[in-house]
């Protein structure tokens, strides 16, 4: 299915789904062990190995949380040994934990939710498994109680193993890269809960700055971001919760909700220029101008991705415009789950570690490329679709980047 921008509710984009257990998830596996694809995307792919006592590139996942258990070799640490992880609840109170703190009766779901979400990964990407049969089966069959049930527990679900996925993309094929985890939560439910305000507007920036120095201190070099912080969920979120609210006042909280976290990441990012920062444009079909993140910013090293398809085709529900720099393969990204199940979600929420991915081989040849030159190689290596979208071509990229070694 393609995975929701981890800003929506579970209401706006999850068709209910009837409780059932189905089969137990792929084995554990990482990322690129997963099909492969069409040979389009393997043939623009590169392998890069670090040198003996090479410090590790350190990758930061700035998203919902990640499962620091399929990860054990690759944690950045502290100076007690510690992983560096900071996190933010979601009323925006700190709460340094990998992962959300979920109710002990969803944890216990783990399996039967994965295997779910692998279900609808296939249904909607037309594979004909006979998991993806059973769920449609099941939904044809649901009661009204049951899938508003369901739909809580699987969009909560959904926001919760997001990070772990883009976690394994992002260190595919990187056995000397380092994770740093920035976690950060949504709202769930519906009426969502907690319903949005101007202190939790105001607290929602302060956290945003907090975690974006934090990922820079850190000694992160690329940083990935698939979330946007769109104003219209900022909207929709008022609607369900504050129903009398007039509609210029749930506007205009919205804009200032975007325009105050837009105001902290651009300052965090010119302040941080030996960072990559990766955003993903969306998954709405629509422009990035109408959706208008908060992320719809341009710096030379902030770079923002859309998503095609295994062959290079644009997908129908990327967003794009002039913002959108790059695209890279967004349909059916092999990536683990908490617990270390094999799914295929889509989105550019999964295009976006593919770039940082790329970004992180081409700090293994150069270590000294800053945040800008690495947009300019990624950017300048691409090629063009047929529709004129700029595609990631990596083993061009780290080619290019080769050539730089004495020049940086």
């Amino acid at each position: 299915m393609v995975r929701p921008d981890f800003d929506k509710t579970a209401n706006n984009w999850l068709i209910a789904a009837l409780i059932v257990a189905l089969a137990c998830v792929a084995p554990v596996v990482g990322a690129q062990d997963g099909a492969a694809g069409s040979s389009f995307w393997v043939d623009r792919e590169a392998t890069v190995i670090a040198h003996p006592g090479q410090p590790a590139v350190r990758i930061a996942i700035w998203d919902s949380g990640v499962d620091l258990s399929l990860f054990p070799k690759q944690l950045a640490r502290d100076a007690e040994g510690n992983p560096l992880v900071r996190g933010y609840d979601a009323f925006k109170q700190r709460q340094d934990t990998s992962m959300a703190v979920l109710p002990d009766g969803l944890l216990r779901r783990q399996d039967e939710l994965n295997g779910i979400l692998a279900a609808l990964d296939d249904r909607d990407s037309g594979v004909d498994s006979p998991a993806a049969r059973a769920i449609v089966k099941k939904m044809k069959a649901q009661t009204p109680e049951q899938a508003a049930a369901f739909d809580d527990a699987l969009g909560r679900w959904s926001g919760y193993v997001h990070g772990t996925a883009l976690a394994d993309i992002a260190l595919a094929g990187l056995p000397n890269a380092e994770l740093v985890v920035a976690r950060m939560e949504w709202w769930h439910g519906s009426p969502p809960v907690p319903c949005w305000s101007r202190e939790l507007a105001d607290r929602e920036a302060a956290s945003i700055a907090d975690l974006l120095s934090f990922v820079v201190a850190s000694g992160a070099r690329v940083v990935n971001m698939s979330w946007g912080r769109a104003e219209r969920a900022y909207v929709a979120n008022l609607a369900q919760c504050a129903p009398d609210m007039p509609e210029p006042e749930r506007q205009a909280l919205a804009r200032y909700t975007v325009e105050a976290i837009r105001a902290v990441l651009q300052d965090g990012m010119r302040a941080a220029p030996d960072v990559l920062f990766v955003g993903a444009a969306g998954n709405t079909g629509s422009t990035v101008q109408d959706a208008n993140p908060a992320t719809r910013l341009v710096l030379p090293n902030f770079i923002m991705v859309g998503a095609v398809d295994r062959r290079g085709a644009t997908t129908d529900w990327t967003n794009t415009g002039p913002e959108v720099a790059l695209y890279a393969n967004g349909d059916r990204v092999a990536s683990r789950l908490p617990g270390g199940g094999l799914s295929y979600p889509s989105g550019t929420s999964m295009a976006a570690p593919i770039v940082a991915n790329a970004a992180a081989k081409l700090l293994t040849v150069n270590p000294r490329l800053t945040g800008a030159q690495l947009r300019q190689l990624l950017e300048g290596t691409a090629t063009f679709n047929a529709t004129g979208q700029r595609l990631l071509h990596v083993n061009k990229a780290v080619e290019a980047a080769r050539t730089t070694v004495n020049d940086t």
